[in-house]
């Protein structure tokens, strides 16, 4: 007589396939006649512990690790599984006046000074912050070689002057906006919800309503909130995106809806509250304001998303979980699935939440808006209602891998907070440690490999947040050691994954039928690359994959200047991009 086995039989797992559990042979194994074995689960210890402060990072790894083998997207023979596909974790040293930590990889004073001098130049404040968020910020990887090296202070130099002139050019009159006809607003509704209305990520408007938005718009004896109106613009901007047929203007299309979203801003922030409604514009704008190169603004709302999120009780969905050895009884019968839904989709929002803190403590500088101790959440189960389905395959083992590898880049940004003695070995080892967890990640996932296997464009982009971000962690991690920091040149490390960064976006943003990817995508994911290549260049012009590497910054720099053809916001970000493949070609061509 058959049974079921608690695991995944070993070729079900080792080929990341699901498994039906059926002893002696699963439906997989049967159908292929190969050999079908179940490994034993290891007992459990039957003593438990609490949490250690200083091991808290390993521990939410580990369990990680069960709630994968739970969920069957992946799972390690060896490793025995969650029975119950929760985690219950409390962030340790809880402080109601916790200090700002100083920003990451802040620049060294030299460093500091030349940059400084340089934005000094500039008579527009609006344009030195645009500058110094959004550009200057992406150098500290290379600081100390960038600033040090004459031709790229030229190259600056020479941008900044230009762009100095563009407050002197007579302003263009602005353009005509684009015509969104009613059908092709429906469409790109359509295809949000088909595409992105995953139950963890679910905005709190139907369908209906938003469908019903595009002739509200229009109705004088209508007024729509500026909430409202935001969310349906991004809506139409993410369907948009989606959309495989071709439009002529698309350029025009995007400056528009980023126009429109970005004038609603400051009403909608004047008057936001605590309510579902704005976290998910919040959510939104998050993105969009990047979009439109201004990280600043971005950050601001990650800000309001924190502070709204905690008054809704994303911070506290697990605070009656009980410690390790207890019990909580509960009056009124068994909990309720709806409820469990609900917390299942807050605890998903949390952790991205949580992970956008950690990009924009990496990526621009700032300081952690969610701090140790004020929150309590357990990861969840990524299906959110417990029931698998292969079209949210993709989703799962994106929260999967991009939860663990924000949890390595947590570790850094809390040893980079501690101001390390970086002159020691174990500096050195610690940072080794971070690089290999992440390259362990990467082997794990597969995400090249995972690329080869989509089907649509989320499932694309689910791969690539995946694959660029463990890129440019292991840039900062090989730069952030200090016999790299101490060379003259860059570590061959740094420069061939930069490289890597740089062929796998250009492959993918020129494959894609009628693509718009974004500058986002350029500004998160692909400066850190592009100035590295451009510095090796610079730096080492005489380097065997020199002809190559040009022609991948050139391809960029006409990404970025024909984007900015529509978009005036993105005139600064093009003639910096320009002036680096300028000097870039100078010195690969002074070097024949």
């Amino acid at each position: 007589m058959s049974s079921r086995k608690p695991i995944s039989c070993r070729r079900c797992q080792q080929k990341k396939i699901r498994c039906n559990r059926i002893d002696p042979r699963c439906d997989k194994c049967d159908a292929v006649g190969a050999e079908c074995t179940y490994l034993p689960r290891k007992p459990r210890s039957a003593k438990k512990r609490l949490i250690d402060d200083k091991e808290i990072l390993s521990e939410i790894l580990r369990r990680l690790e069960r709630l994968e083998d739970h969920c069957m997207i992946d799972s390690d023979p060896d490793q025995p599984a969650d029975a119950s596909g929760s985690m219950s974790i409390a962030s340790d040293n809880d402080t109601s006046q916790s200090a700002l930590p100083r920003s990451v990889g802040s620049p060294l004073p030299a460093a500091q000074g030349v940059a400084q001098t340089i934005l000094k130049g500039l008579k527009d404040e609006n344009m030195r912050s645009l500058l110094s968020s959004n550009v200057f910020c992406h150098l500290k990887t290379v600081e100390s070689r960038f600033w040090g090296n004459e031709k790229c202070i030229q190259a600056i130099e020479v941008a900044m002057r230009e762009i100095s002139e563009l407050d002197n050019v007579e302003t263009e009159k602005p353009k005509a906006s684009p015509t969104i006809t009613k059908e092709t607003a429906h469409k790109w509704i359509e295809l949000y919800y088909d595409t992105y209305q995953f139950e963890g990520f679910r905005i709190p408007f139907e369908k209906e309503f938003i469908l019903s938005l595009p002739d509200l718009l229009h109705n004088p004896h209508v007024h729509l909130d500026p909430t409202i109106r935001i969310v349906y613009y991004n809506v139409l901007f993410q369907g948009f995106l989606v959309d495989p047929d071709p439009y002529h203007n698309r350029g025009a299309i995007v400056e528009f809806l980023c126009r429109s979203c970005m004038d609603l801003t400051e009403s909608w922030l004047a008057r936001i509250k605590d309510t579902p409604a704005d976290l998910f514009a919040a959510f939104f704008m998050m993105s969009m304001s990047l979009e439109a190169c201004n990280s600043e603004l971005s950050w601001r709302i990650v800000a309001e998303s924190v502070k709204i999120s905690r008054a809704l009780g994303y911070f506290s969905v697990d605070a009656d979980q009980p410690t390790p050895g207890q019990q909580i009884v509960r009056p009124g019968g068994p909990p309720n699935p709806e409820s469990e839904i609900e917390k299942n989709r807050m605890r998903f929002e949390f952790w991205h939440l949580l992970r956008t803190d950690c990009v924009f403590r990496l990526s621009f500088g700032k300081p952690a808006l969610i701090t140790d101790g004020s929150w309590t959440v357990n990861f969840p189960d990524p299906s959110i209602t417990g029931v698998d389905h292969a079209s949210t395959r993709f989703i799962q083992i994106h929260f999967f891998a991009s939860m663990r590898l924000t949890l390595v880049l947590i570790k850094y940004l809390d040893l980079v907070d501690s101001e390390p003695d970086v002159d020691t070995p174990q500096y050195d080892r610690t940072i080794d440690g971070l690089i290999a967890e992440v390259q362990t990640i990467m082997s794990d996932w597969s995400p090249e490999e995972l690329l080869t296997t989509t089907t649509n464009r989320m499932d694309t982009w689910f791969c690539v947040d995946i694959l660029f971000s463990s890129y440019k962690m292991l840039i900062v991690f090989y730069q952030a050691k200090k016999c790299n920091q101490d060379s003259q040149f860059l570590p061959y490390h740094t420069v061939d994954i930069a490289r890597k960064s740089l062929q796998m976006s250009r492959s993918i943003m020129s494959s894609s039928t009628h693509p718009y990817w974004g500058i986002s995508l350029i500004l998160l994911h692909q400066f850190v690359p592009l100035f590295i290549v451009s510095m090796n260049m610079i730096g080492s012009p005489e380097c065997e994959n020199a002809e190559a590497d040009l022609d991948l910054v050139s391809w960029f720099n006409n990404f970025v200047v024909t984007a900015a053809q529509e978009r005036s916001e993105l005139k600064p970000l093009s003639i910096m991009m320009k002036a680096m493949t300028i000097a870039s070609q100078n010195s690969v061509a002074g070097s024949h």
